[in-house]
């Protein structure tokens, strides 16, 4: 009987050792998408890190949203030139809502950026406002041209 306790115990604590765990895994969700043209001159991937996001609040007692974004230009592809693209987020209640363009012209939040061929790039977007990242029902990648990209979260 206290061998058949102890084994319990000892799976009982091995479950609640790997609940964080999985939790985390589960938690670090993102959304993306691979964009190529025929000839792979435009060849990059992008990643949009929700659960990497932050809260800003500026001295006027007005906030922001800044949420990390990656990009990954393939080998072989021409230089990518971020201008100002826009990131769409869609609500579940249906708010409607895309990042602002920054006055920061180098740094972390500005809003146009290269990519060389090969290389990745690490940059935040901002948003002008609070919302649950949990809210979030869609998103889009919108380029110069009006054309859009629908990302797509990575855990579904």
């Amino acid at each position: 009987m206290k061998q058949k306790l102890f084994f319990l115990a000892l799976i009982c604590g091995a479950f609640m050792a790997l609940a964080p765990a999985t939790a985390k895994a589960q938690s670090d969700y993102y959304y993306y998408e691979s964009i190529s043209n025929p000839s792979k001159t435009i060849n990059f991937l992008i990643g949009v890190y929700v659960t990497k996001n932050e809260y800003i609040t500026r001295d006027d007692g007005t906030g922001y949203t800044k949420i990390r974004m990656a990009v990954i230009n393939q080998e072989g592809a021409d230089s990518f030139k971020w201008s100002d693209y826009k990131i769409y987020i869609k609500l579940k209640n249906n708010d409607l809502f895309y990042n602002y363009t920054t006055q920061a012209k180098d740094g972390d939040l500005a809003c146009n950026w290269t990519v060389e061929a090969g290389k990745n790039h690490i940059q935040y977007v901002c948003f002008d406002k609070a919302f649950d990242i949990n809210q979030i029902d869609m998103m889009w990648l919108v380029m110069s041209d009006n054309k859009s990209f629908d990302l797509v979260r990575s855990d579904k």
